[in-house]
C-alpha cells in the first residue's frame, strides 16, 4: 500500500497565507499549487529539495495567481503540470492581465514569467503518478472562473485538495462574482467529500465542516452586500467600509479583511442581475 506524507508550505501575509502541498511517497513527490510570490516559490523549492526525491508532477486547482505563479521556480520544464482544460485555458487568457494588475503592488516579488498547465484534462480525469491515483474533478465557476478539486487515493485512503472552495480562518475572495454558483458547489461537495480529510488553499486541513463554514460566510456576505447595495450593482467607498465592518464582526480577528471590499462590486452586480432576472421571470 502506498504511504502518503503531505507537507504543507504556507506563505506569510504578503503571500495571502496560501498553501502549497508536497505529496511525498516512496516513488517521488507531487506538487499541488505553487504560491504567489517569488520568495515563497523559492522557499517551496528548497522544501522540495530537502525531501531528496524527484518532483514527478504538479497540479493546479484553479486559475488564481496565488496558486500558479510559483510554478516556473518549482517545477522544471520536464515536470508535467496538470489541470482541468478550463483551468489551463483561463490561466492562459488572464495571466498577463493579472500581472499588469498586481505587479505595481508586489514589484519584484511578482514573477516575470508564468507557466500554463501543459497536461489539460478535459472535464477532469485521473492520473497515476508516484503510486497515487489523482482524480481531477471539474466544477466550473465557483470561487474563481474555473474551479476544481483533486481526490488523491493512496491505497484505500482518500485525501481531497480543494483549492479555494473553502477559506479557513481568513476572509474570502469573492471578486470573480460567482457566489451563487459557489454556494451550489458547496452544497454538493458536503456529501461528495464526506469522510475524506480536506486540504484548503488557505487555512488548516479539516473535514466537511470547512465547507459548511464557508457556506455560512457566503450567505452572510451576500446578505450584507444586498442590504447595503439595496439593488445597486456597485457600492460606494462608504458602503464598502460598512460592509467590511459587518464582516469583521462576523469573523472577528480574521486576516485579509481587504478582500471584503475587493469583491463587493462583483457580488453586488451578481445580486442585481439575479434580481432583474427573477423580476422578469415573475412578470
Amino acid at each position: 500500500m502506498t504511504e502518503l506524507r503531505v507537507h504543507t508550505y504556507t506563505a506569510a501575509e504578503p503571500g495571502i497565507f496560501v498553501n502549497s502541498y508536497l505529496l511525498e511517497t516512496a516513488d517521488g513527490v507531487v506538487l499541488v499549487d505553487a504560491g504567489l510570490l517569488v520568495s515563497d516559490a523559492r522557499a517551496l523549492a528548497e522544501r522540495l529539495g530537502a525531501l531528496r526525491k524527484p518532483l514527478l508532477a504538479a497540479f493546479v486547482t484553479h486559475p488564481h495567481p496565488d496558486h500558479y505563479n510559483g510554478l516556473p521556480y518549482v517545477a522544471g520544464d520536464d515536470v508535467p503540470v496538470y489541470a482541468t482544460a478550463l483551468v489551463a485555458k483561463t490561466i492562459e487568457r488572464t495571466a498577463v492581465a493579472k500581472r499588469e494588475q498586481w505587479e505595481p503592488t508586489y514589484g519584484a516579488e511578482w514573477p516575470d514569467r508564468f507557466r500554463v498547465p501543459d497536461r489539460p484534462l478535459e472535464g477532469g480525469g485521473a492520473v497515476e503518478v508516484a503510486g497515487l491515483r489523482i482524480r481531477v474533478h471539474d466544477l466550473g465557476a465557483a470561487e474563481s472562473h474555473a474551479d476544481s478539486y483533486l481526490l488523491v487515493e493512496a491505497g484505500e485512503k482518500r485525501h481531497a485538495f480543494i483549492g479555494d472552495l473553502a477559506f479557513d480562518g481568513v476572509h474570502s475572495y469573492t471578486a470573480d462574482g460567482h457566489s451563487g454558483a459557489w454556494l451550489d458547489v458547496l452544497d454538493r461537495l458536503v456529501d461528495e467529500l464526506a469522510g475524506a480529510p480536506l486540504y484548503p488553499g488557505h487555512g488548516a486541513p479539516g473535514d466537511t465542516g470547512l465547507l459548511t463554514r464557508q457556506r455560512q460566510y457566503l450567505l452572510m456576505y451576500r446578505e450584507a452586500v444586498g442590504r447595503v447595495a439595496a439593488g445597486a450593482p456597485s457600492l460606494s467607498e462608504a458602503q464598502k467600509l460598512e460592509l467590511t465592518q459587518t464582516m469583521t464582526r462576523f469573523l472577528p480577528g480574521a486576516p485579509l479583511g481587504w478582500l471584503v471590499a475587493l469583491g463587493a462590486d462583483a457580488v453586488a452586480a451578481e445580486l442585481a442581475a439575479s434580481s432583474s432576472f427573477n423580476a422578469r421571470e415573475g412578470s
